[in-house]
Parts: C-alpha cells; sequence; structure tokens
C-alpha cells in the first residue's frame, strides 16, 4: 500500500513538472497578447495614441514643412493634373502651413479623429450591421466660406511673381472680350487682383457648397456586407481570445496546487519558480519584439500604401505608438509576475530554514532520564528512593517484639 501511494506521489510530480513548463512557455503569449488586446481595442487608449503621435508630434507641420501642394505632392496624391501644380509652386514653407491649417483646423482634426474611433468601437461591440464612420464636412465649408476661402486665395495670389506689362495687356483684351478676367499664374495690379480674387472665391465658393455635409467612409471601401460582417466576426473573437487567454496559465496553476501544493512551502516552491522563470521569458520576448518592431511595420504596411507617401507615414506614426504602448505595458507585468514568483520563492526558502527535525534521546537502564526536560520543556519528576533505604532503617539487629 505504501508503494503504491509512493509511486502516485512521484506521478503526480511528474505532471506537475510538465504542467509548469507548459505554465512557462504560454505565459509571455498570454501576457503580450492581453496587453495588446488592452490597446488596440480600447478607444480612449487608440484615440490618445493617434492624438499625441499624429497631432501632437507635429506630423502634420513636417507634411507641410516637405512639400505640401509641391509638384511632388501633387504627383504623389494623384490629383491636380498640369492645371493646379503652376498656381502653387511659389508659396514657401510658411505659406503651406498657413493653408494646412486652414483646410485642416487641428482642432477638427483632433474631432473627427476621435468621432471615427468611438464610432468603429461602437459598430463592433453592438449588433450594427457596418460601422458608421463619416467625416463631418461642416466646420470645414463653413470656415471656408466665411473667411477661410478668402484668406487661403490671398496668400496664394501673393505667392504669384508679379504680372509683366504683356501678361496686363493679355488679361485686359480677354475681359473686353469675354467679361470674364482670366487667371494667370502672376499677381496683377488693382482692380484686376481683385476680380480675379472675387471670380476665384465665387467659383470655389460655388463648388463648396455642393459638397456633402458628410463624407461616408464605409463606401469607398471595396467590401460586400457579407465581408464586412466576416471581418466583424474575426475581429470579436480575436478580442476574447487575447483577453481571456490568460485564464489558461492561471488555470495551470490551479492544477499545479492540486497535485502537489500541501503546504505554504509548496506554494513557494511550485508556484514561485515557474513565475519568475515565466517572467523572466517574456521579458526575452518583449525584447525581441522590441528589436524588431520596424520590421514588423514595415511587414504590415508592405500592401497597404507605397514607402515613402503621406499615407503610409500616417500609418507608420500610429503603428509604432501602439507597438511603444504595448511594449511598455506588458513590460511592467512581466516585472510584477518575476516579482511575485521571487517572493515566493524567498518564502519557501525561509521556511524551509525553519522547520528542523527534532532529536530524542534514549537514557541508559537505570539511570536518571534528564533528557526529558530539555526535549520538552517539562521538568522530570523527582527519583523515587529504593525499597529499603528510608531514614527509619538503620543497621543493626532488629528491636521490639521481633529482638
Amino acid at each position: 500500500m505504501e508503494r503504491s501511494s509512493g509511486c502516485l506521489n512521484k506521478g503526480m510530480k511528474v505532471i506537475a513538472i510538465v504542467v509548469a513548463l507548459v505554465f512557462i512557455l504560454v505565459l509571455p503569449l498570454t501576457l503580450v497578447g492581453r496587453d495588446l488586446a488592452k490597446v488596440i481595442f480600447s478607444p480612449e487608449n487608440v484615440s490618445g495614441i493617434l492624438r499625441n503621435r499624429l497631432l501632437g508630434s507635429g506630423f502634420v507641420d513636417n507634411i507641410a514643412a516637405e512639400g505640401f501642394l509641391s509638384e511632388r505632392w501633387f504627383d504623389e496624391i494623384g490629383i491636380g493634373g498640369g492645371e493646379l501644380k503652376p498656381m502653387f509652386q511659389y508659396l514657401s514653407q510658411a505659406e503651406r502651413e498657413e493653408i494646412l491649417t486652414t483646410l485642416m483646423p487641428p482642432e477638427w482634426v483632433d474631432a473627427q479623429l476621435d468621432n471615427i474611433i468611438r464610432s468603429f468601437f461602437t459598430w463592433l461591440d453592438s449588433d450594427q450591421p457596418a460601422p458608421r464612420l463619416a467625416i463631418d464636412l461642416v466646420p470645414i465649408k463653413e470656415g471656408l466660406l466665411k473667411g477661410g476661402l478668402r484668406r487661403m486665395l490671398d496668400t496664394l495670389i501673393d505667392s504669384w511673381p508679379s504680372c509683366t506689362t504683356d501678361e496686363i495687356d493679355s488679361m485686359s483684351q480677354e475681359l473686353m472680350r469675354t467679361g470674364e478676367i482670366p487667371i494667370e499664374v502672376c499677381e496683377p495690379p488693382e482692380p484686376y487682383r481683385s476680380q480675379v480674387l472675387d471670380y476665384a472665391i465665387t467659383e470655389l465658393g460655388n463648388l463648396i457648397r455642393g459638397q456633402p455635409d458628410k463624407l461616408q467612409l464605409i463606401k469607398s471601401l471595396d467590401a460586400t456586407p457579407a465581408e464586412v460582417l466576416a471581418f466583424k466576426g474575426q475581429l470579436q473573437f480575436l478580442k476574447s481570445v487575447m483577453m481571456w487567454g490568460w485564464f489558461l496559465p492561471a488555470s495551470l496553476l490551479g492544477v499545479i496546487m492540486i497535485l502537489t501544493i500541501r503546504s505554504m512551502r509548496d506554494i513557494g516552491h511550485w508556484w514561485g519558480i515557474p513565475l519568475l522563470i515565466g517572467g523572466l521569458l517574456s521579458l526575452m520576448v518583449i525584447g525581441v519584439v522590441s528589436a524588431g518592431r520596424g520590421d514588423l511595420i514595415r511587414d504590415m504596411l508592405k500592401d497597404f500604401a507605397a514607402v515613402g507617401t503621406p499615407f503610409y507615414r500616417a500609418f507608420e506614426i500610429a503603428l509604432l505608438g501602439m507597438f511603444i504602448a504595448v511594449i511598455r505595458l506588458a513590460f511592467f507585468h512581466a516585472l510584477l509576475i518575476i516579482g511575485a514568483g521571487f517572493t515566493l520563492w524567498l518564502i519557501a526558502r525561509r521556511l524551509s530554514k525553519r522547520v528542523e527535525p527534532q532529536v530524542t534521546l534514549e537514557s541508559e537502564p537505570g539511570e536518571t532520564d534528564t533528557t526529558t526536560e530539555g526535549v520538552s520543556g517539562i521538568p522530570a519528576p523527582p527519583p523515587v528512593p529504593p525499597l529499603g533505604s528510608g531514614p527509619d532503617d538503620e543497621e543493626g539487629p532488629p528491636s521490639g517484639i521481633f529482638g
């Protein structure tokens, strides 16, 4: 019976060792997965990262500084042809930034970014068949029609070189023949300048009024409703797995407790060491991910946009911000796990040193048991004298009637 019980205990310890190894291997994956889900599936975190990375970092200003509305910009965007390029070629960097701020005020960009993110996560967590992603153009239209368009065209015309005498004569003849002032890429003198400015404001103003108040983003995607729902299901499944995957290592710790843990000292050994090793392995995984984040981002974006374009750089900056947030969060949690495992291990060592075996010494026959007091702490009873050795027993012949 004792032999079978010993074999059973050994078998349970072997199984516990295997479970502990599995725990050590799955802990880094579930830790990084949960922290990744806490970042990318949180509207507050995503909105804060994009706001800080795209707006707070000066990304918009950098776009203007590197050639917004330049010929290269028109070529990369694919609009304008040969008509718009000459009009913007004389703009300085400061003038480009001014026009960009008029077209996309920072507060409007911030509001649209927050609205799109919240609409996306509302769709993800609800029964909506498709996300209601839209950009509100009303503030932009109102801002342009209430003076923004005039300021922008004033800046544009001021950047042009002054018209020559021949160009002025050509404009005057065209005005007399058709009744409309022709637009040349040069700054005409008054009254032609005011006429050119008013004509451009009228034409562009009518164009702006004809634009919709909201730009629906989902309609621009080449996806059927069935594909959108399938994508939503995949995201929901991925979110569930990443958010609740940490139950697997927690369950493995429970299995270890059932198999081997019978005391506080066992908790320190069978929980502390796996937690310590798993935390250290998590730090190694986090270091590898951090070192290769640039290659990971390039692989994710290689089929999305051309390298070097504004869209590519915007997504690159956003993904880099999310990677950094995940790495910091996972690093903090890995340190907590290492601290918990090390603490349990120290407690187990302290308890192991306290427990010492008690030794009981046996006395020789006929000798007084003087070890009882030293071992148990209870005073030994006084020795019993041998028979016939009392004070009334004296040597000599018996006396009395028997004498």
